[in-house]
């Protein structure tokens, strides 16, 4: 078990409000993963609209509470109404230390900045607290960390759309394509029917929204409404994770091409947000 202890009080947790978590860089210490326990006369998850890390003045996380949800429920992680976990880490994969690279080095964060968790609250919330529990290991002496970072786009017609995203040396674990139009069923595509990835030109992943879920399940995955998972590591495989930068015929890195299609059967809009172990300064 890890070690873990409480963490400074947020501020300004209020209606309305965006409450903030400051967590002090410089201790030789990995940061795993936060706990906030939600408590008051009224607070719960569902009066959060959205979550944001940041390491000093750079965004590493940006994602919607329904967003959070869907991607700890996939993951099967624990699902409670008056908590909240952010995990930077990877639980389900075998191998240590691979499987916490990700966590937030203190060490190597400390030239950026504090570690800052941004809470956006609802006005519906009344008397609202919150309580952090921060979850760390050793120094891990890297300077990678997971990012979870939103990219929208809409079309106003059906058929393939290629997403606008581009990825700068990350390393992918998975992309989220979180979408508005007409959800799948057990025996049907949803709006979006079908993903494809090209890097480089060649496809490296191809698979309706039907035979995507199968294996997810398959895994012992969690298929989540109105969202497509290109998961990388579906098998918990960190060597599957995508590289995203390579050696020209040269010697010099370059960073790969990516053309990542969605196939939609009628209009839609699309958040994708891509999930990624990455330097703190690039993405």
């Amino acid at each position: 078990m890890s070690i873990h202890y409480p963490l400074q009080q947020p501020v300004n947790v209020a209606p309305g409000a965006i409450a903030t978590l400051t967590i002090p860089t410089g201790q030789s210490q990995t940061l795993t993963g936060i706990l906030l326990a939600l408590s008051g006369t009224t607070f719960t998850k569902a009066h959060i609209d959205k979550i944001k890390v940041k390491i000093g003045p750079r965004l590493i996380w940006d994602l919607t509470i329904d967003q959070l949800n869907k991607i700890n429920n996939y993951k099967g992680n624990a699902d409670g109404a008056g908590f909240l976990y952010l995990d930077f880490v990877e639980r389900d994969q075998a191998v240590f230390p691979v499987k916490e690279i990700g966590g937030i080095d203190m060490l190597a964060a400390m030239a950026i900045g504090n570690v800052i968790v941004e809470i956006t609250l609802l006005a519906t919330a009344v008397a609202p607290k919150i309580d952090a529990t921060g979850f760390f290991e050793p120094s891990q002496g890297n300077p990678f960390v997971l990012k979870y970072l939103n990219y929208p786009a809409s079309t106003a017609v059906a058929g393939k759309f290629t997403l606008p995203l581009s990825f700068r040396g990350a390393l992918l674990k998975r992309t989220w394509h979180f979408y508005t139009g007409t959800n799948f069923t057990g025996t049907a595509n949803g709006n979006l029917s079908r993903t494809e990835v090209k890097k480089n030109g060649a496809v490296i992943y191809d698979q309706t929204c039907l035979a995507a879920r199968f294996i997810q399940v398959q895994n012992k995955k969690t298929p989540q409404a109105q969202a497509f998972i290109v998961d990388y590591i579906v098998d918990n495989n960190h060597d599957a994770q995508q590289t995203t930068i390579s050696k020209s015929a040269g010697g010099a890195q370059v960073f790969d091409s990516f053309e990542i299609n969605a196939y939609l059967t009628a209009a839609d809009s699309i958040q994708s947000v891509v999930e990624a172990i990455d330097v703190i300064n690039n993405l």
